[in-house]
């Protein structure tokens, strides 16, 4: 099995797969605003339960198919667009202002980059590769829906306190990538949130840096990105407390 592969814009599953996703998800965000509030509600459950059942698949797909392994360096849900995937679904039902606003800010940055850059870290099959865009499109599309259709938005500041939350999951992440590689070594290298290695996709935002160098890039790009989400939403749906602040103070607070 092929670890660590990359899928690049020259290839005619980039666009097929990343162009499927932008579609369905538009469709996705237009079904819901449709839909009236008793209906919504009913539907996003609805959608709790296959993105569940979608947190499944690789799973039971690598304990059934013996060409496709399961490991513990490998196939825990411990990327943030793992994470994001499982809190979606958990948000479904929970409702939770402060899970929109994780899953919105790095799911949105984790499923953008995954199908503009994508590297699929436990192969290519072809339901790992389905799998992978589902997933990637759930995290950016779902907290849209969640703000059109629901009324969520970010507390003021929040993009900065989620940068502070995601440096120390990540900084976490990595320990146990150096646990997982040193005290209970194997073939395959753990890699978690590319805490131990860099990602190997052509993307601006990560150099050709050595460890743990290339990791402040990832950090100011993180930032970058987060600012640039928070001003998206807030220019889509401004929050009535904010409405005496100057035009420029609420998208950036």
């Amino acid at each position: 099995m092929k670890y660590d592969l990359v899928i690049h814009s020259n290839e005619p599953r980039y666009w097929f797969f990343l162009l499927g996703s932008l579609l369905i998800g538009t469709l996705l965000v237009r079904l819901f605003d449709r839909l009236d509030s008793d209906r919504k509600d009913v539907m996003l459950k609805r959608f709790g339960i296959l993105l569940f059942a979608g947190n499944l698949t690789l799973p039971i797909y690598a304990i059934l198919d013996p060409d496709q392994a399961l490991t513990w360096h490998r196939s825990l849900p411990l990327h943030f667009c793992g994470m994001n995937y499982i809190l979606i679904a958990v948000n479904c039902f929970a409702r939770n202002r402060y899970l929109f606003m994780f899953t919105a800010f790095l799911g949105t940055i984790g499923g953008v980059h995954g199908m503009l850059t994508p590297q699929l870290t436990v192969g290519d099959a072809p339901l790992v590769l389905v799998d992978y865009y589902m997933r990637h499109s759930a995290i950016v599309f779902f907290p849209i829906v969640m703000a059109r259709s629901f009324g969520f938005q970010f507390v003021r500041y929040g993009w900065m306190w989620i940068y502070v939350v995601a440096a120390l999951i990540s900084s976490s992440i990595g320990v146990f990538n150096w646990v997982l590689n040193t005290v209970f070594a194997s073939d395959v290298m753990a890699n978690y949130m590319y805490m131990w290695e860099a990602p190997k996709v052509d993307n601006p935002f990560v150099p050709k840096w050595p460890w743990p160098y290339y990791i402040l890039a990832l950090h100011a790009g993180l930032n970058l990105n987060l600012l640039v989400i928070n001003v998206i939403y807030r220019w889509r749906s401004p929050v009535a407390a904010m409405a005496h602040l100057p035009r420029w103070k609420q998208l950036l607070t």
